[in-house]
């Protein structure tokens, strides 16, 4: 899939004048990530898998919004490219778009993260465009794909609650991996309105399930929220992210273990 990926990036950028003789993938996961060297730029390409075990195109339009309204606030974000029009391009039955190349000189910085998350909801806060509540959509999709089990319905009455809380633009899955060195955000694709605490729901879960001292660092750089709201969002994050898990086992049997540790903890502590 990757290599269709790549071909996709680099004659998409052709089209536009940017000639890569020297691509290299960065990842190969849900999306490919190009790097389309020696320019500075990157291509975010859709796997071409159908959704829910691909990308929705959606998705992608989403993030291209979001995160240019985040970046024109001054918020910590990897910026749309500047190159050529950063899209969404259709080529080869993939989506691309275009983004800043950053470089990763470093390990990312935890507070510095939490406080860029901080700004980022505060540029956010008056993000007018359509975005999915919660993600109670993807999640009642996603759960209907699968073959019913006790498991199935335990994510399906966890994720489709309802925290009560003011409700914003978010990020949508604001774990570390999606921070790079500077820190700058990026990964908007499943952004959604709902309680900042969604959000911070993120770091959380890493902290406690995985025993991430940075992530727990991030959310104390973060500062004030409400830490009541953000016991309700837990486990409604974290359902969303164990069916994410489910859907994709098919292709990534690696999962399974630790799929059954998680829902383990979940149903322990929320069901």
């Amino acid at each position: 899939m990757s290599e269709s990926a790549v071909r996709a990036a680099v004659e998409v950028a052709a089209e536009h004048g940017l000639r890569s003789d020297d691509p290299r993938v960065l990842r190969d996961a849900w999306h490919v990530l190009v790097h389309l060297r020696p320019l500075p730029l990157v291509a975010r390409v859709s796997s071409g898998r159908p959704y829910p075990e691909g990308p929705s195109e959606d998705g992608v339009v989403i993030e291209l919004a979001v995160a240019s309204h985040a970046a024109r606030a001054g918020a910590p974000v990897v910026p749309p490219s500047g190159l050529l029009p950063p899209g969404p391009h259709r080529h080869g039955g993939h989506v691309v778009t275009f983004w800043q190349y950053v470089e990763p000189k470093r390990e990312v910085d935890p507070v510095a993260a939490g406080e860029g998350l901080r700004a980022i909801h505060e540029a956010l806060a008056d993000y007018e465009g359509e975005l999915p509540s919660l993600h109670t959509d993807d999640l009642a999709r996603i759960s209907d794909s699968l073959e019913p089990s006790d498991d199935v319905e335990l994510l399906r009455q966890l994720g489709l609650r309802q925290p009560v809380g003011r409700a914003q633009a978010l990020h949508g899955d604001a774990h570390l991996a999606n921070c790079l060195p500077g820190p700058l955000w990026h990964d908007f694709e499943t952004a959604c309105r709902g309680p900042r605490e969604l959000d911070l729901a993120a770091l959380s879960l890493s902290a406690r399930v995985r025993n991430d001292d940075a992530s727990r660092i991030a959310l104390e750089g973060y500062g004030d929220h409400d830490p009541d709201l953000l016991e309700q969002c837990l486990p409604v994050y974290a359902a969303w992210v164990y069916a994410s898990f489910m859907i994709a086992l098919p292709r990534r049997p690696e999962l399974g273990p630790v799929l059954a540790e998680r829902l383990g903890w979940l149903r322990a502590n929320y069901a």
